[in-house]
């Protein structure tokens, strides 16, 4: 069931636009008395021209299309004698003295009317999810309407969003919280969108976070300069809530199998050596916060070159992704498990203590060496063979660092395969 704008966020968002309209246009006002007094004023062209581009991108949104259009007109004039540094004519002056005169009987007129028309928000879908949470997107316009109101829409969609109104705090702000996706607005003061986009994709750790940029609606040099600088995509002002939303729905699934693709292993689709060492200082950091336990395991396949030597390669890769999916399915959904390198694995049993990670790890030993891997023959066909495997353990201590517990399960698994081979022994 589709959602609209008449809850609490609604009528905030209404209110908020409202005030801000009133607050506006009188400041608008005393910015074209400004006008009379000199054409040549390009602080309160500048300033009227950026209260006329609020409204425009927004008044649709609330349920006034024609103030939308009414002030888009009233904008195109004020960039054009901006872009061709003109003085303000009476030509000019009765344009945006007859813009100004129309927001008012809009407002007049809406008050009359009672509620706007309801906006219609996007169905509640599912939601990228980033480490079982809500994805994090930032939104950055100095409009405090036009921030809002994206991320109204972006919250109802089920997306954990927040925004800020600061061009100039906003670098630090996407520092620090890191967020999945970005929406930025073009048009800002001081720091324009195109700047604070370049500023992002010079930044080593944030390079790959999608930036879907806000444009005026038809402004086709701001969107091809937006992908020029690193854009991603594009929404125009006033933009369909669904359209926006199914937009952030697919870069987002686009960075999450860019970046699975970036820490699991091509054959195994197990987690790769660099997140697992990656995960394991954080789960290192998490137990001796909450004092929890954790066990850490090595495991190997035994005499696996004999496998590559006699069937081939592709027999060895067709053990080692059979050999993936049993492990995986052995364990916790919560556990870790990764391809360390070669035949060897790695896997961490979170909150799990020692006796009961011998159990589970003594149980995937035998299941494996029950197990009849069907892997391709020389000749051409299938055919079955068997293989074992020697694990490794080691229980998180308090002082223990990567380091040391890497090396303890290390030594474990080296006991088990020179112990004989298809067991599992704990270290000390």
């Amino acid at each position: 069931m589709s959602a609209d704008l008449t809850g609490d966020d609604g009528r905030q968002l209404r209110e908020l636009f409202l005030r801000e309209l009133a607050d506006g246009s009188l400041r608008a006002r005393q910015m074209l008395d400004r006008l009379r007094e000199s054409g040549s004023d390009t602080q309160a062209l500048t300033g009227l021209r950026g209260f006329f581009h609020r409204i425009a991108g927004t008044a649709a949104s609330v349920g006034l299309p024609l103030l939308g259009r009414l002030s888009a007109v009233c904008e195109d004039a004020a960039d054009l004698l901006v872009e061709r540094e003109l003085a303000v004519d009476k030509i000019a002056l009765r344009l945006f003295d007859d813009g100004l005169a129309g927001i008012f009987d809009l407002l007049e007129e809406r008050d009359g009317a009672g509620a706007p028309q309801q906006t219609e928000l996007p169905e509640r879908l599912g939601v990228i999810a980033v480490d079982g949470h809500p994805s994090r997107i930032l939104v950055v316009d100095d409009d405090p309407f036009s921030a809002r109101l994206i991320d109204t829409v972006l919250r109802s969609a089920g997306f954990a969003s927040s925004y800020c109104c600061e061009p100039l705090r906003a670098f630090e702000v996407i520092e620090s919280e890191q967020p999945e996706l970005i929406i930025l607005d073009v048009v800002m003061p001081e720091r324009d969108g195109f700047e604070l986009c370049q500023r992002i994709r010079a930044h080593p750790a944030l390079q790959l976070i999608p930036i879907i940029f806000v444009t005026r609606k038809g402004d086709v040099a701001q969107r091809v300069r937006g992908l020029q600088v690193g854009g991603n995509d594009y929404v125009a002002k006033p933009f369909e809530p669904q359209e926006l939303v199914a937009r952030v729905r697919s870069h987002l699934q686009r960075l999450s199998e860019l970046r699975e693709m970036a820490i699991r292993d091509g054959l195994t689709r197990c987690y790769n050596n660099k997140y697992f060492k990656q995960r394991l200082e954080q789960e290192i950091v998490r137990t001796r916060r909450y004092q929890s336990e954790m066990t850490l395991g090595m495991l190997d396949v035994d005499h696996f070159k004999s496998v590559n030597d006699t069937f081939g390669h592709p027999a060895g890769d067709a053990v080692l992704a059979h050999l993936a999916s049993l492990i995986t399915a052995s364990v916790r959904s919560t556990d870790v498990v990764a391809r360390f390198g070669g035949e060897e694995f790695a896997f961490l049993l979170i909150e799990s203590a020692t006796s009961e990670s011998a159990t589970i790890t003594d149980r995937l030993r035998d299941r494996i060496s029950k197990h009849q891997f069907v892997i391709p023959a020389l000749t051409g066909g299938d055919l079955a063979v068997a293989c074992t495997v020697s694990i490794g353990l080691a229980s998180f201590r308090a002082d223990d660092t990567p380091q040391t517990l890497l090396a303890r399960a290390d030594a474990a698994l080296l006991e088990a395969k020179q112990g004989g081979r298809n067991q599992v022994r704990v270290g000390a």
